[in-house]
């Protein structure tokens, strides 16, 4: 193997614009990467360690590159990384002095955490090659089960995918997996952090396991039930036979596939109206504030700021319970709506661009 005398890897953040909280129930999502990065940057040294130097958190992690990681604690995510990697045959066998800094926000819901993860991927294999065919979906795949499988996470495929393939994907995330880019007809939106930290494998559990039962109510009642296909007409047919929350928590996740499929017709239109996939946008965050009840005040006042400024859609991104927001408008009407954002309670407001990936 030739060394290189310094490795360097970026990944992106990346925002959902419609399908949050779909992508554990199998279902579809529409999300893109953004222009916010992870950096890592790293030499070999001669100590057989690997010293990360965690330059946000201000924090110096060393592992030695011989650590058994039977045990890893959840939210490990390096040792997660590296584990999971020798199972797919990338063996790190030399030390190195690493540097890991980002600007993207941290616990905000744009996926800093999956940017890490699938950055260290890369970084790793960059560095010391793999026994397969490198390409952005193996490193999707192998972030992915380091994340969510190897420390029991309980959110799907979407971050480590959307962040890995980058550009504006929609999601199959069921057991007919796949993926197809798309073009929203537009490359810019608006993101603000609340500046309220979220807990966001604690969040996403209890929604998974409340509407995960609720499904799994409904094909007691009806063994050949398909949420795929499931209309509205439908879901009505089982509200007197399901328990309020269940009913609730059932409605919000076929409402919500109903307006991503929306999103992506009008989406693959040979021209995209852009008014309507933010008014799609702001009906996918009615759900999410009024049936999954995962906003705060500050995101609530907002959104209500970005929307009475002239975003054509606003809506909350990722598990909820507070991070960020992403408003789509028209781009003379951005200032304004950033200033009445940061008015309304944000600690950051960003134009950010749609990205291309992973480098």
């Amino acid at each position: 193997m030739e060394l290189k005398n310094k490795i360097i890897a970026k990944a992106p953040a990346r925002i959902c614009l419609f399908g949050d909280h779909q992508d554990y129930l199998g279902l579809p999502v529409i999300a893109c990467a953004i222009n916010k990065y992870m950096t890592i940057e790293g030499e070999f040294n001669s100590d057989f360690l690997l010293h990360f130097n965690l330059n946000d958190l201000k924090k110096i992690i060393s592992i030695n590159i011989n650590e058994d990681l039977k045990v890893i604690k959840k939210g490990d995510h390096i040792r997660a990384v590296i584990k999971t990697l020798r199972a797919f045959g990338c063996y790190i066998n030399l030390g190195m002095d690493i540097n890991i800094h980002s600007d993207i926000y941290i616990n905000a819901g744009i996926s800093s955490s999956s940017a890490l993860t699938v950055c260290l991927v890369n970084f790793f294999i960059k560095a010391f090659g793999i026994n397969r065919t490198v390409n952005n979906e193996l490193i999707a795949e192998i972030a992915y089960k380091s994340e969510v499988i190897e420390q029991g996470g309980s959110g799907g495929k979407m971050d480590q995918y959307s962040i890995a393939l980058g550009n504006t994907i929609f999601l199959e995330t069921g057991s007919r997996f796949s993926y197809k880019v798309i073009d929203i007809g537009f490359d810019s939106f608006i993101i603000a952090n609340s500046g309220i930290e979220k807990n966001t494998d604690g969040v996403l559990k209890e929604l998974k396991y409340k509407a995960i039962g609720a499904i799994r109510k409904v094909q007691k009642i009806n063994s050949k039930f398909d949420i795929l296909k499931c209309t509205n007409e439908e879901v009505e047919s089982y509200s007197g036979l399901l328990d309020n929350e269940s009913f609730t928590y059932f409605k919000a996740a076929v409402e919500n596939h109903h307006i991503t499929l929306k999103a992506l017709k009008e989406i693959e239109n040979s021209k995209t109206n852009i008014r309507l996939l933010g008014e799609l946008m702001n009906s996918h965050h009615s759900i999410l504030k009024n049936k999954l009840k995962i906003t705060v005040p500050v995101i609530d006042k907002m959104i209500d700021a970005a929307n009475l400024a002239g975003a054509y859609g606003s809506k909350i991104i990722g598990s909820g319970c507070g991070g960020s927001i992403v408003v789509v408008s028209n781009i003379k009407n951005e200032k304004k709506i950033m200033k009445s954002i940061l008015n309304a309670g944000a600690i950051d407001v960003s134009k950010v661009k749609i990205s291309k990936g992973i480098f």
